[in-house]
């Protein structure tokens, strides 16, 4: 009897996660076994379970909020563009050592380039939160040659931080997009227009919580993304769907597209992704 491949995602919160089912719908294209479970940790015990796991036989796991950026360490090897981000959401062995990626780039670019067929060259870009999420997507956007990305959070330091940290990678280029990090007030963003905003805090996670965004970020906007995947409307899409963005969508195809990429570094597969984009999980 063929063993089954052991898989997880990890997170808080998890019970929502649609993973399993979109990682076993791969698996079924790819004709193999897999069991995939999805675990709620915390800080306090997640460098021991994740050590257990790949003890116990564990080939890959799924890395979501709030520990892309805790988990770079448990890696023994971390991929170029993990080392960029200094953010990863999927580990895996590999003969014997523990390899980190960020697929949350590639997943995003992906989904909004080929699936929604919307360019992010010489666009403005929003992209709210300076967390994991966010370092997650930032290479993988820069390389599409966008005409500005302002970073706004909370804590403004935090967003300079990161855009100070991104202005200075390899990946920029001759044709360099502008970085900008700013707070979320009305007063820090009312001067600019944004073609694309998006939405990288766990705000969306928590029903109790509010991003307190005026409408007027929206301005002009023609696409507006909240990379959490929701069946029903966030706050931040109700918000933008109120200010009559075209275009409102969640991180269901982003969600596809990045398992679809851990998929292959876990088994060698390639997914095809059509059909689940187009349930939108249902």
């Amino acid at each position: 009897m063929v063993k089954k491949i052991k898989l997880a995602v990890i997170g808080s919160p998890i019970s929502h996660s649609r993973s399993p089912e979109i990682h076993q719908d791969f698996a079924y294209q790819a004709g193999i076994d897999i069991e995939f479970s999805k675990v709620e940790l915390s800080k306090s015990n997640l460098d021991d379970w994740v050590h257990s796991f790949f003890l116990d036989g564990g080939k890959g796991l799924s890395i979501t909020l709030p520990f892309k950026e805790d988990c770079l360490s448990l890696a023994d090897e971390i991929s170029d563009r993990a080392e960029i981000t200094k953010a990863i959401n999927v580990l895996f062995n590999s003969k014997g050592k523990i390899l980190g990626d960020c697929t949350d780039g590639v997943g995003l670019v992906k989904d909004l380039t080929i699936n929604k067929n919307q360019s992010i060259k010489e666009k403005s870009i929003l992209v709210i939160g300076a967390g994991g999420a966010s370092r997650g997507i930032l290479p993988a956007l820069l390389k599409e040659q966008p005409k500005s990305i302002v970073i706004a959070n909370r804590t403004v330091e935090k967003a300079e931080r990161i855009a100070k940290e991104f202005s200075s990678k390899a990946l920029q280029t001759s044709k360099s997009s502008n970085l900008i990090a700013s707070s979320l007030s009305f007063e820090a963003l009312k001067d600019f227009e944004f073609d694309v905003v998006i939405n990288a805090t766990s705000v969306s996670t928590n029903p109790s919580q509010n991003l307190n965004l005026d409408e007027s970020v929206f301005r002009n906007t023609s696409l507006a993304l909240d990379l959490y995947y929701s069946q029903a409307f966030t706050p931040f899409m109700d918000l933008a769907d109120r200010a009559k963005v075209p275009n409102v969508i969640d991180g269901w195809g982003m969600l596809v597209e990045q398992a679809a990429e851990s998929f292959f570094l876990w088994t060698g597969f390639k997914p095809d992704t059509s059909e689940l984009i187009a349930k939108h999980g249902e």
